[in-house]
């Protein structure tokens, strides 16, 4: 099954920052793992824009994958799934993502996040 939903072009620069930041090479994996992955949130000020949404974003899910994004949605009482999709990819912060990235290894963890940002850490 095929999600897509358009966000502006400011909202699509931010939320390719948020996917290097939590260590993504790619947005649609980004952006699935936090639909999945975020708890249970309220949108208290809904994202208002100038801006035109022109922008068109996307990934595939399972059946079983829409049934949890389905679930989320529903216990975050959002009814709309752009309104979600484009709050969970501009808010999703590393602690709602981590766990699925992480191969265990804190290093390995803080070297992804260092690349992803352009830094040269030096861990010994």
């Amino acid at each position: 099954m095929n999600i897509k939903f358009k966000v502006t072009p400011s909202q699509k620069e931010t939320i390719d920052l948020r996917a290097k930041e939590n260590g993504f090479d790619d947005i649609s994996s980004y952006i699935k793992v936090a639909a999945l992955k975020m708890r249970k949130f309220t949108i208290r000020n809904p994202e208002v824009s100038t801006e035109e949404a022109s922008v068109e974003l996307g990934f595939t899910l399972s059946e079983s994958q829409k049934i949890t994004l389905d679930k989320n949605m529903q216990e975050s009482d959002c009814k709309d799934i752009s309104v979600y999709l484009t709050h969970v990819a501009l808010h999703s912060v590393i602690s709602a993502v981590i766990e699925i990235r992480s191969t265990g290894k804190l290093n390995a963890m803080l070297e992804r996040i260092a690349k992803a940002r352009g830094l040269k850490l030096d861990l010994d």
